[in-house]
């Protein structure tokens, strides 16, 4: 008769295991130790015992048993079952049929109390305590397992750097165990937190020594992990193509696979490659659904964080505002419910939200407390924190500390555009402003590839507001030529407005352009560049004599500024060509 334990079925004559009915596949050896455990479900099994059991003619050491019994826990983990096979230290193991097996054992793996209490406290969330029992505990209690949970319990106390030392500790455990999969998923974890250290080439040593490891195995996950990776390393390189072809490789492993934290990762990424080659309405889909899958399954902390930073991360760098309004909520909740301390990159993304649609005081606290933990972090991404803070202190006013913050910026060798280029131009420099939208252009990386239409777009209205209309026309051309590539309500924003310039002096034509500009700024919720607007239709609305018109205007002008605290703005509704009329 097959027995029956969770959602796994398993059945001696046939030497089957199934999940909810699909085929799961085992080595050999794994499926005879696992039929071994549950036959003897409830005994302690003795190490030799196993041994003599699943090797009767050969002398092996207790590393291979230990590896089977990790790729066993492996294959339970599918339904959560992985802690049905206990560990007792110096006698063996036991398979627990209990009734609910997600309760914590007095005797967990590891042999101590204080181990079940810090997988305990791991699982609840308790990061700091968990991390404190770990780090109290003598190496000989923790399995290669308890050593990986420790090092994620670091990292989501916000301390990537510091789960590096425990991730390469972990991975010589599983080496120890006789364990090789599990290793090379240290491998690629170790891989991760470098890349995002801006240490590429650490990044690709440790990505060779986790396809060293995987050389001779078949674990579909983690080969997806490596993959999607390896994709990650491509675009840091500036090979987007094949980054996109890693990506998808990698979502058919993980689909295959049935994990569904690593479904949500690949798309994610498969879409984040989709929009930076212009592939938009793919890439919107592919991270809608990736964003979905992450709110509504049981996705580990710092899987589900990546997921949505990397949407997040694609609205904002391409201007996608409406968007990242609508995935941040989630996004905060996330990092609110999963981490003790919420890593920089959440900060990074809610202060430049915050920066383009709500509070510009509390956008720039946020921004503060990001810069704060990407430097502790070593983050490659402190650099894009200057730049974010730059357009806050722009949009507020303080335009010597915006200078400061785009120099640090092009310092740690990011570009600061387009706000740079929008602050020469309103300072007079119209060449200087071209020029550095120009180098941003000439840029081949994600980065650059995702915020092509951006820039295109600023540059086109900086030369249309500065009398270069021959490059502002082609500019529009090549942009209102891929409607479908570009179809952000602010980039038609800003066609608007370059439209409106381009107008003859006295055009109606212009006015309904800034009305649309507007419309659209106030629909994708910029309310500091909705109220910019106000200010330029109030001119032209004095221009033509409607007073009325013009006070409605700068009235809305005012209140925003007042409530988003733009001192610019308020300023801007101020200047002297606006006052009415004697």
């Amino acid at each position: 008769m097959p027995t029956r334990f969770g959602h796994f079925e398993l059945d001696e004559n046939a030497r089957s295991l199934t999940l909810r009915g699909a085929p799961q596949s085992l080595q050999p050896r794994v499926f005879d130790l696992l039929a071994y455990l549950v036959r003897n479900a409830g005994r302690v099994v003795p190490k030799d015992e196993l041994m003599d059991a699943l090797w009767p003619d050969l002398t092996v050491t207790e590393a291979s048993l230990q590896r089977a019994v990790s790729l066993a826990r492996r294959a339970l983990a599918a339904d959560g079952l992985e802690r049905a096979i206990r560990s007792f230290v110096r006698h063996g193991y036991r398979f627990g049929l209990d009734p609910d097996l997600t309760e914590p054992e007095p005797e967990a793996p590891g042999g101590t109390p204080d181990v079940a209490e810090a997988r305990r406290r791991a699982r609840a969330c308790d990061w700091t305590g968990a991390v404190t029992l770990f780090e109290a505990l003598p190496p000989e209690a923790l399995e290669p397992a308890d050593i990986d949970v420790w090092a994620g319990a670091v990292e989501c106390q916000g301390r990537p750097a510091a789960a590096l030392p425990i991730h390469s500790r972990a991975v010589a455990a599983h080496l120890g165990a006789g364990d090789p999969v599990g290793a090379a998923r240290g491998a690629v974890a170790l891989a991760r937190i470098e890349i995002e250290r801006a240490a590429p080439a650490v990044a690709g040593g440790w990505l060779d020594r986790a396809e060293s490891l995987l050389a001779e195995e078949d674990d579909d996950a983690v080969r997806a992990s490596l993959l999607w990776m390896r994709s990650r390393l491509a675009t840091f390189e500036g090979r987007t193509e094949e980054a996109l072809g890693l990506a998808s490789a990698a979502f058919d492993l993980a689909k295959r696979r049935g994990d569904q934290g690593l479904v949500a990762l690949t798309l994610a990424y498969r879409g984040f490659y989709n929009l930076a080659l212009g592939h938009v309405g793919a890439g919107r889909a592919d991270q809608n659904h990736a964003a979905a899958i992450a709110l509504s399954s049981q996705v580990d902390p710092v899987t589900g964080s990546t997921v949505y930073c990397n949407i997040l991360w694609s609205c904002r760098t391409f201007a996608d505002w409406e968007r990242a309004r609508q995935w941040s909520a989630g996004f905060e909740s996330w990092c609110k419910a999963s981490f003790a301390e919420p890593p920089g990159a959440c900060d990074l993304h809610r202060a430049e939200i915050l920066g383009a649609q709500r509070a510009l005081p509390e956008a720039l606290r946020s921004i503060e407390t990001a810069l704060r933990k990407l430097a502790v972090e070593e983050a490659w991404t402190i650099g894009e924190g200057h730049r974010i803070r730059g357009d806050i202190q722009a949009m507020i006013g303080d335009l010597a500390a915006a200078r400061a913050d785009y120099a640090a910026a092009a310092a740690l060798g990011w570009d600061a555009e387009p706000g740079n280029a929008v602050l020469l131009f309103e300072e007079g420099e119209i060449d200087a402003a071209l020029a550095a939208l120009d180098r941003a252009l000439g840029g081949m990386t994600w980065f650059h590839l995702q915020r092509r239409g951006h820039l295109m777009i600023h540059k086109a209205r900086i030369a249309a507001r500065g009398g270069r209309r021959e490059i502002a026309t082609a500019l529009l051309a090549e942009i209102e030529g891929e409607p479908e590539r570009w179809p952000q309500p602010a980039i038609r924003a800003l066609i608007a407005e370059t439209r409106a310039a381009l107008a003859e002096p006295g055009d109606p034509e212009a006015r309904r352009f800034l009305f649309l500009a507007r419309e659209l700024w106030t629909s994708a919720g910029m309310e500091y560049q909705a109220g910019r607007v106000r200010v330029e239709l109030a001119r032209s609305l004095l221009a033509d004599g409607d007073r009325a018109g013009a006070a409605i205007e700068l009235a809305a002008a005012r209140m925003t500024a007042s409530r988003i605290g733009s001192r610019r703005l308020a300023d801007r509704a101020a200047e002297p060509d606006l006052a009415p009329a004697a």
